[in-house]
């Protein structure tokens, strides 16, 4: 019986150490579970208040250069279309502002500053309705705005730069509710953005591709010419395009049904490497190559731009592409991306004539290559004189900007439209403009602000 009892005890004793293990092994499972959601939860908040405040940034970034464009401007229509884009702007800033963790003591004047700019600029447009420009004492407004957005910004990259090191997580200050400033550490989101906001104290679409490139959104091909081709002819293309000793086999891999039909190509390179692929559409009316990008890794940086310039020169030329210019560039990853517009004979600048090729800096190899602008634009252009002479021209343009260089130029217009223009290239404030005047009827067309950075130059 005494035996009987100690056996049982033993076994309850068993049963009592496995249920005990079995909640212990539980508890850990579920305590790190919650520690994983809890800290994955955390990275989600971090991601999306930093998208919050990059979008916030991009806001800021594009008041500046609006407000850089009002000050050249010497037309109401372009100035109303500035003031409305900056007021739609400095709505999306506030917005977006409002979504951090952020106390509203620490941000009031910053939230001021961007309400104020906003209301500003909605009152002007409204001015410019009924065809009367700003006068004196608003230009001076308008430029001290633009300088505080200049000093706004430089205060934001200083942050956004802290947020990328990690020592300011919007992330891990929600889940202890909106921070009080008399509390916070000194790497706190309030202090940092209540020390950016001491900054106000008083006051009241890279394009990389060069001008215009984003114009063109729809519409049909004007510059499509020729007859349908089969497969068999895209094949060919392709190959006298790439270079049939470059290429292993070519093969269709899609079908482009967007505005411009295409073959969509695809091959390997013919020197044993399978690591990278080259992709190439051949548009099926009148065989053009449309785009083609080569995904192979450029390592290293030989060649200048003049000298990759010069390469995608060639390549263009024995391409059968008639008159072009050099335009805008941008350098990236030991590449560098060029543009070329077409030019007239009589040295007209064609700018819907668009042509994108880039080249690898470490031979020279053309890698990529975009003919959708040239395409879509007409080619057979008539009357190309203008109406107005230079002298008529220039007295639209606003005496604030020193000009240096006159040309023409046809530029494209909303609604696919086209319209030629006497290109005003100056300068105000430091800062480069190209002032775009009608030649028909002296329209202020547009207005692009030229910026030049260590890794290319290109138009806002």
């Amino acid at each position: 019986m005494k035996l009987f009892k100690m056996q049982l005890s033993r076994q309850q004793y068993h049963k009592a150490l496995v249920v005990v293990s079995a909640m212990l092994i539980l508890s850990v499972f579920f305590g790190y579970n919650t520690w994983t959601e809890r800290k994955q939860y955390q990275v989600f908040l971090q991601n999306t208040y930093q998208r919050e405040f990059r979008e916030m940034v991009t806001n800021v970034e594009n008041i500046k250069v609006l407000m850089d464009k009002a000050e050249v401007t010497n037309s109401t229509v372009q100035s109303n279309t500035i003031m409305t884009q900056i007021w739609g702007q400095s709505q999306s800033a506030a917005e977006n502002l409002g979504q951090l963790p952020i106390s509203h003591r620490a941000l009031s004047k910053t939230a001021k500053y961007l309400s104020q700019v906003g209301d500003f600029c909605y009152t002007i447009s409204k001015q410019n309705a009924a065809n009367k420009m700003m006068d004196k004492e608003q230009f001076d407004q308008i430029s001290k705005l633009e300088n505080y957005s200049g000093k706004l910004l430089d205060e934001l990259y200083d942050m956004e730069d802290q947020v990328a090191r990690g020592d300011v997580r919007f992330g891990e200050i929600r889940k202890q509710g909106k921070l009080i400033l008399k509390r916070a550490s000194e790497n706190a989101v309030d202090v940092k953005f209540g020390k950016m906001d001491q900054t106000f104290t008083d006051y009241p679409t890279l394009i990389y591709d060069g001008p215009f490139s984003e114009n063109v959104t729809g519409g049909k091909p004007k510059g499509l010419d020729g007859d349908n081709i089969n497969k068999e002819k895209a094949l060919e293309i392709a190959k006298k395009f790439l270079g049939t000793d470059k290429i292993g086999e070519l093969k269709q891999v899609s079908s482009g049904s967007g505005v411009i039909h295409t073959y969509g190509l695809e091959t390997t390179p013919n020197n044993g490497e399978q690591d990278y692929q080259i992709n190439i559409d051949v548009t099926k009316t009148g065989g053009h190559v449309l785009w083609m990008l080569n995904s192979r890794d450029v390592l290293e940086k030989k060649l200048s731009n003049k000298e990759a310039a010069d390469k995608a020169k060639d390549f263009l030329k024995k391409q059968g592409f008639g008159d072009l210019v050099e335009s805008y560039f941008l350098n990236e990853d030991n590449t560098t991306m060029m543009t070329f517009v077409g030019v007239t004979k009589e040295g007209v600048l064609l700018y819907p004539d668009l042509l994108k090729v880039k080249v690898a800096l470490d031979n020279g190899e053309i890698v990529g290559f975009d003919s959708y602008h040239y395409l879509m634009a007409p080619k057979n252009r008539k009357n190309l004189t203008p109406k107005l002479t230079e002298a008529q021209a220039k007295a639209k343009v606003t005496q604030r900007l020193n000009i240096d260089r006159v040309k023409l130029a046809v530029i494209p217009l909303p609604g696919n439209r086209e319209a030629l223009c006497y290109e005003f290239k100056g300068k105000y404030k430091e800062n480069d403009f190209f002032v775009y005047i009608n030649a028909e009827n002296g329209n202020e067309e547009n207005i692009l602000q030229i910026i030049k950075e260590e890794n290319g130059t290109l138009t806002q």
